[in-house]
């Protein structure tokens, strides 16, 4: 099933690059990424455009459509404007500072004028202290207008940086959501396990399942890739009643997720395998097309307490990932039991 796997990877892989060079596309990594996309053909509105390209693309028109179809490695590729918007807002605000400075300095000087010259001549009269207070009058009527000016500006700038933010948060958002799924993606699973590992982690008791579906590269192959999705997105479904609220759930390969639980011990490692291994056999059967194989699991597990960085928690859950592909006999392996082997 593994060499399958490979194969089919190959195949997906090779047709991509023949796609590419058919058109005369660059070899970068975001467009692998946008051109596997759309021959995949999770998204019918990417694939359509993709494939009415014409010969020779430039690549401001494939980083459009990979920024409109919110693509993950296209995402950074967004216009900087909150840099330049950063900027602009910053010079406007020096400007009306400097402004409503400057009438209040002239708000002051003009008072300090009036004030010396009404105790040097005394003998103004009403009509001149009148005409004194017209002129504070019309000074205090500049400042005020410079002073509402710039808390209109300010109020507008808190708005933009608000709405800057939100796009920011959207941008991230993107970045670390599978699109088929929705559910958190192999980068959000890093910052997971970062974050798990990190000063204010606490790992104690913390299991990482890496579950794989098997036959889905003979269904992938046999079926087409719209059936192998639809059997993923069920898959997800299933999979996300199967977690609580403390525990974490991604997808991060065609036919792989991962799972952190939390308050696990090794002895309770094999009843959670089981259980998610029913649930995909309770409820997938009748999502899979007539007369293919029903679907089962290969699930790899490791323990924090074995473990002592992100990287080696991964590794040791595909390594025991691997065990169980190659050995239908074995539906769960952990790494532990590996290492006593």
């Amino acid at each position: 099933m593994a060499g399958d796997a490979a194969r089919t990877k190959d195949r997906n892989l090779q047709a991509v690059v023949q796609y590419m060079a058919k058109l005369g596309v660059d070899g970068l990594p975001r467009n692998y990424e946008l051109f596997h996309d759309a021959l995949a053909g999770a998204d019918p509105a990417l694939s359509k455009e993709v494939l009415s390209l014409p010969q020779e693309p430039s690549q401001a028109t494939l980083d459009e459509i990979g920024i409109r179809h919110q693509l993950a490695g296209f995402v950074a590729l967004t216009p900087p404007k909150g840099r330049e918007q950063e900027i602009k807002l910053l010079d406007e605000l020096r400007d009306k500072m400097a402004s409503g400075v400057a009438q209040k300095q002239g708000f002051a000087r003009v008072l300090e004028t009036v004030a010396r010259s009404l105790r040097n001549d005394s003998n103004a009269g009403p009509a001149d202290i009148l005409a004194e207070i017209e002129y504070l009058s019309v000074s205090l009527s500049d400042a005020v207008v410079a002073e509402t000016e710039l808390e209109a500006t300010l109020r507008a700038a808190a708005d933009r940086l608000a709405e800057a933010e939100r796009e920011a948060l959207s941008a991230r958002t993107v970045t670390l959501r599978d699109r088929l799924t929705t559910l958190p993606n192999h980068a959000a699973l890093t910052e997971r396990l970062e974050a798990l590992y990190g000063a204010e982690g606490d790992r104690r008791d913390v299991a990482l399942f890496i579950v794989s579906l098997r036959d889905l590269p003979y269904i992938a192959q046999t079926y087409g890739e719209p059936a192998t999705n639809r059997l993923v997105k069920k898959a997800a479904a299933i999979f996300r009643k199967s977690v609580k609220k403390n525990d974490f759930l991604a997808r991060i390969g065609k036919g792989e997720f991962a799972f952190l639980f939390s308050d696990v011990t090794r002895d309770s490692v094999q009843p959670i395998a089981e259980r998610l291994a029913a649930s995909i056999a309770d409820n997938l059967v009748f999502a899979v097309t007539e007369g293919a194989p029903a679907l089962t699991l290969a699930i790899g597990a490791s323990l924090t307490s074995d473990a002592y960085s992100p990287p080696e928690l991964r590794l040791q859950a595909t390594a025991a990932l691997e065990v169980s592909r190659n050995n239908p006999r074995l539906p769960v392996v952990v790494h532990s039991d590996l290492k006593r082997a």
